[in-house]
């Protein structure tokens, strides 16, 4: 109940139900309790058809989690409600890649060439290589894929396709140095 009423409405709550423990309310403060209990109720509900409705369209339109929240937002709510352990391990994840649908890590191992000349034609030519990215939401990821590309090919990728994924220079080059290490 305390979630669903302001600060002022919660302490009023409080008070009127204290006075009903005791038999010492009035009609008109009775009256005042279920008012706050009815707007509490329907927000409740309101709250309740807005969450159906979001299952609905995330069902019609199939989200995937991924597309809605980072890796460490899921990894914070799986922590959160004991579904992983607490103790957050700071693992890097590689990047992720994707063409024609399929879907590519790119880890120690060299990308195979269905997707490696592609990628690198893309890149060497000052092209943006977004639509080869499968998390253009999780930075880290992103960067680690343009350090990559960049010191494979050995040339930089634009700053105006960096804004495109929403990276900074600084971000790319703490991942270059990650590399190097």
């Amino acid at each position: 109940m305390a979630k669903l009423l302001s600060d002022p409405e919660f302490q009023r709550f409080s008070e009127l139900q204290q006075k009903q423990a005791s038999f010492t309310i009035s009609s008109d403060e009775a009256d005042e309790l279920r008012d706050i209990v009815a707007r509490a109720q329907k927000k409740r509900d309101d709250r309740a058809a807005a969450m159906q409705s979001i299952e609905a369209h995330i069902r019609q339109f199939d989200i995937t989690p991924d597309e809605l929240f980072s890796p460490e937002q899921i990894g914070d709510a799986a922590r959160t409600y004991g579904l992983i352990p607490a103790a957050k391990k700071e693992r890097a994840l590689p990047p992720q890649l994707t063409y024609n649908g399929k879907p590519y890590q790119w880890t120690a191992r060299a990308l195979p060439d269905d997707i490696r000349v592609p990628l690198f034609e893309t890149f060497s030519s000052g092209q943006s290589v977004k639509a080869f990215i499968a998390t253009p939401k999780d930075a880290t990821r992103c960067a680690a894929t343009i350090a990559r590309l960049e010191r494979e090919t050995g040339s930089a990728y634009a700053d105006a396709w960096l804004a495109e994924l929403a990276l900074s220079r600084a971000l790319v080059d703490e991942a270059l140095a990650k590399l190097a290490a």
